[in-house]
């Protein structure tokens, strides 16, 4: 990620030869500050609208199983548990990325850049600390969940007929999950929340 004094000596660089480099003032700080801003935003907003995707069609297969198999109280029951751990999670996600959304700033004023940028990082992080905490629930629920439903409809016998494979099934899914959020709080939190951070101690050097 380039530093704020890279982005002060591009703008210069990049002004016409045959004018005098614009001065590095307030204004040009704002606008450096705000394309920074919108790289981040769009990291965050392809979290979101990945997960809500992937979300959607955790629900259609849900509502699948339990229109075709529903009559069976344990697939019904496992059906809206499933639906039970994972709404939550889609709720809080929404509400807290409609802040996000909303949020505006001022784009000719500092101290209303600042306040956004705070803003939008407090929200990031605050989502991102429920994210960390709910996944521990989330996780091992919905795998195993997934794993019995399978086991259930597709293999006679089920999951008491074939502990073993359920087990290595539900460790080996369980294993993918929490690689693939490894990967993805890194790439959609961890990175923005510091380069967020990084914004607001420019703010605070410029100053």
């Amino acid at each position: 990620m380039p530093t704020l004094d890279d982005l002060k000596q591009k703008w210069n660089v990049e002004q016409p030869a045959f004018e005098a480099a614009a001065p590095y003032d307030a204004t040009t700080f704002n606008h450096i500050i705000q394309a920074r801003m919108k790289k981040q935003n769009n990291t965050i907003f392809r979290y979101f609208w990945a997960t809500f995707t992937f979300h959607l069609v955790v629900y259609a297969l849900l509502s699948h199983v339990l229109i075709r198999y529903g009559a069976d109280a344990n697939i019904l029951l496992l059906g809206l548990l499933g639906f039970g751990v994972t709404v939550p999670f889609t709720a809080v996600m929404l509400w807290r990325y409609k802040q996000l959304a909303v949020t505006r700033a001022n784009q000719d004023s500092a101290a209303s850049i600042h306040a956004y940028i705070s803003r939008q990082r407090d929200l990031l992080a605050g989502f991102y600390t429920f994210k960390k905490r709910y996944e521990l629930v989330l996780i091992p629920l919905i795998t195993a969940i997934g794993v019995v439903l399978v086991f259930t409809l597709y293999i006679p016998g089920g999951v008491m007929a074939y502990p073993v494979a359920a087990l290595v099934t539900f460790a080996l899914a369980a294993l993918a999950c929490l690689l693939a959020i490894r990967n993805e709080n890194q790439r959609y939190f961890t990175r923005p929340l510091h380069e967020l951070q990084t914004i607001l101690e420019d703010f605070k050097n410029e100053g």
